[in-house]
């Protein structure tokens, strides 16, 4: 009896420090979305939490929370940094960085071949991003992509394609200022309204289109006021999978790679889903009676070399003289 006793209370103090240890406790992470619940983004987070069980035989654990339900991308940013949120993927405000706006910089691609070598993972570009969240107690995973801006408008623009030409339309932009930079260079008059007002904006006349938005946002949001869509693939419309730094540490190297692994996965799937989306898009806008106009990279090509060649080295008072100087270095040629 007492031998039954005495292997039951080693048994009970192995597996006590066993638990104790981290061996046998599962890790659980908070992982923050801003899509709504049935939202492709949500569908792909959902689906890393279930290749991060799997790989981990259990050990990691990842509790999706879409829809803002943690807060805004702002707040999200913050408490990640902070490390009271684990993850998220969600869009990144400049408010904590201003060089976090190198990503919406204005035609660093003009197709998803040129979208691709952009947010190669071993490239230029990804480098920087990868540093500046660093340097906020933030670690990059990698990229989604929703799909490229085009310019939704109520009335037709002079000469679309040569932005050298006044294009006598007033168009709606975000009150940030590579947005009225770009705008500005391509020909258009500006006014910065809320997004909440867009709508009835255009209907009432206050501005006359928008810039910023997807085929996507264009046919669900705008389908009923625009009258025209210019798939001019402006800017790549993305969100970031980042974690806090210290839930990283948290994870063995072994979890590390599971997670890393399954983020890569669904960063480069978002590219065909977004081109996917872009086309069906489009031509839901066209069954709806919308103009539709889009170009070939070949097409586009004049307006990017103007773009890149007039606007890219004017962006050193928002991103810093050396991000700036290694776009045009990298990539305007």
């Amino acid at each position: 009896m007492k031998r039954k006793v005495g292997i039951s209370i080693a048994l009970a103090l192995f597996f006590s420090l066993l638990t104790s240890s981290g061996a046998m406790a599962a890790i659980t992470l908070k992982f923050a979305g801003q899509s709504p619940a049935d939202h492709i983004a949500t569908k792909v987070m959902k689906e890393i939490a279930a290749e991060v069980d799997k790989g981990t035989k259990g050990e990691v654990k990842i509790r999706v929370f879409p829809a803002n339900q943690l807060g805004d991308y702002t707040l999200v940013y913050e408490e990640i940094s902070k490390g009271t949120i684990d993850m998220a993927l969600c869009s990144i405000s400049p408010q904590f960085d201003a060089r976090h706006q190198i990503t919406i910089v204005p035609y660093l691609a003009s197709d998803y071949k040129g979208a691709r070598k952009m947010f190669d993972p071993k490239g230029w570009l990804v480098k920087q991003v990868t540093e500046i969240h660093d340097k906020l107690d933030v670690k990059y995973l990698g990229i989604f992509l929703d799909g490229f801006g085009g310019l939704g408008l109520t009335k037709e623009p002079a000469k679309p394609l040569d932005p050298t030409v006044p294009k006598g339309v007033l168009c709606r932009i975000p009150n940030i200022e590579i947005a009225k930079m770009f705008i500005d260079a391509m020909g258009y008059r500006t006014v910065s309204i809320p997004y909440a007002d867009l709508y009835t904006g255009m209907q009432t006349g206050v501005c006359e289109g928008w810039w910023g938005g997807t085929a996507n946002l264009n046919y669900l949001g705008f389908r009923d006021v625009i009258k025209y869509y210019y798939a001019l693939n402006t800017y790549i419309e993305t969100e970031q999978f980042i974690m806090s730094k210290k839930s990283w540490a948290k994870l063995t190297p072994q979890q590390q790679k599971v997670l890393q692994d399954a983020v890569s996965k669904a960063a480069d799937k978002s590219f065909a889903l977004a081109e996917k989306d872009d086309t069906e898009y489009a031509k839901k806008m066209q069954e709806h009676g919308i103009k539709v106009f889009t170009y070939t990279s070949k097409e586009l090509e004049p307006t990017v070399k103007h773009i890149r060649k007039t606007l890219w080295p004017k962006l050193d008072k928002l991103i810093g003289k050396e991000l700036a100087e290694g776009l045009v270095k990298n990539y305007a040629q």
